[in-house]
């Protein structure tokens, strides 16, 4: 396989768990907001799973594999890349919607877009707000596991503020994150959306993402 076609093969991958992970948010998000028993019941299993390995956790069987892509699959002892991304995905979902009064998944936001939304652009001099430290600790963690808990940080942080977040597109950087040759482009794109500014309207300026 070249490059080219890893490349190509990666993306795609991606491409499934973001539809997956998108998918099944959206539906927890529209019963959770209209008061659905299950909805409620789900997440609240969802949240009490931040640390547990999913393997021993029941609860999320069902929520991570029904329905998962095939190709994302594990197949040995310990959950497959697309498997720990998906499930981290979907309990930090479950925290930033826990209270919540509107959507907080919203499609289109990323991670570093929502960051800069609620701490405002960064300053290049100066003391950096906590939330900046902390996103910039989640870019340079040497572990998966280490960057599910900053990242599980900055969520509290951003449900405090009501600002929501794509979950899908998380899932999908997620993925990414745990494969070396794509975990630097998760970083350069979460970094570019946190300082990208459209200076003559005082807003972000929106960009097509590239893919891993």
């Amino acid at each position: 396989m070249t490059v080219t076609d890893d490349k190509a093969a990666m993306t795609s991958l991606g491409g499934s768990l973001e539809d997956f992970v998108g998918r099944r948010v959206s539906a927890l998000q529209h019963g959770y907001l209209r008061g659905d028993s299950s909805a409620r019941s789900t997440l609240a299993a969802l949240r009490s799973s931040v640390t547990k390995p999913l393997a021993q956790d029941p609860q999320l069987w069902s929520i991570i594999f029904d329905s998962f892509p095939y190709s994302l699959a594990g197949v040995g002892d310990e959950p497959s890349k697309g498997e720990q991304a998906a499930a981290t995905a979907l309990a930090l979902f479950a925290v930033h919607m826990q209270s919540a009064t509107r959507p907080m998944h919203v499609p289109g936001i990323g991670l570093g877009s929502a960051i800069r939304k609620m701490a405002g652009r960064p300053s290049p001099e100066g003391q950096e707000s906590p939330i900046i430290k902390r996103f910039h600790a989640l870019g340079t963690s040497v572990s998966f596991d280490e960057a599910s808990y900053h990242a599980r940080g900055l969520i509290q942080q951003l449900r405090g503020a009501a600002v929501p977040l794509d979950y899908g597109r998380l899932a999908r950087d997620f993925f990414y994150l745990q494969t070396p040759t794509a975990a630097d482009s998760v970083r350069l794109r979460w970094a570019r959306d946190l300082y990208r500014w459209d200076d003559n309207t005082n807003e972000q300026n929106p960009a097509t993402e590239q893919e891993a």
